[in-house]
């Protein structure tokens, strides 16, 4: 059988009392099978001995200059108290051309496409647009009449449409070069994903549209919460 031995100082002169508490209870106090020190409510707790996760009511008043090196991945929908009441959530960006070349048509074609999925369903998306291409006419004068539609799977929520001039050319030579930028705000609604996409279309026939990599054009998505 184990023995509890208690020894006293031999320089101390003050006493050292156990006081029992007031309970009717039986209690059992399990001492630990090791060597140490007993903390009281004054004691510091070397930073060696700190291990395991801490629960997160037990932190609080947690000020910037505790913090450092890499932070973790943080979901923007977690962020709180930003300035002027709103938070960027997310954003995307493309200038990857669908369609370049020539042509003639007066058929919908498709420029720029960009799939996103919200992070909130109570965000505002903030969609913006550009789109650089030349014009080429055929010798007659006339208005060319241009449609530039910015696309919600497949719906159109942004409908630019441009009238130019009224001059002749010949019928290679460049009528104008057009550089239309348009922007949209829409409530996100739900988190599923969607695609949006530019296109472009020359409402009169026989006047040629060209489109290259050298033409500047984007479509970017910013995702703010209120």
């Amino acid at each position: 059988m184990s023995k509890i031995k208690i020894q006293g100082s031999s320089s101390g002169t003050g006493t050292l009392t156990i006081q029992a508490p007031t309970t009717s209870t039986d209690r059992t106090l399990n001492i630990p099978d090791s060597s140490g020190t007993l903390l009281d409510e004054n004691s510091s707790v070397p930073a060696a001995n700190l291990t395991g996760t801490v629960a997160d009511a037990r932190i609080s008043a947690l000020t910037a200059s505790k913090l450092t090196g890499a932070l973790p991945a943080i979901s923007g929908a977690s962020l709180t108290n930003l300035p002027d009441g709103g938070k960027l959530l997310k954003a995307a960006f493309t200038n990857t051309l669908q369609k370049t070349g020539n042509w003639t048509d007066t058929s919908e074609h498709t420029i720029l496409s960009l799939s996103y999925t919200p992070v909130s369903a109570t965000s505002t998306l903030y969609i913006t647009n550009n789109l650089t291409f030349q014009l080429y006419g055929n010798g007659n004068g006339v208005n060319l009449e241009i449609q530039i539609h910015t696309k919600e799977d497949g719906a159109t929520i942004l409908d630019g449409r441009d009238l130019h001039w009224n001059t002749y050319a010949t019928s290679d030579q460049v009528h104008f070069t057009p550089s239309h930028t348009a922007s949209i705000t829409r409530p996100s609604t739900n988190t599923n994903a969607r695609t949006f996409t530019v296109t472009l279309k020359n409402e009169i026939g026989n006047r040629r549209i060209q489109i290259g990599s050298y033409y500047p054009r984007f479509l970017q998505i910013l995702e703010v919460e209120a």
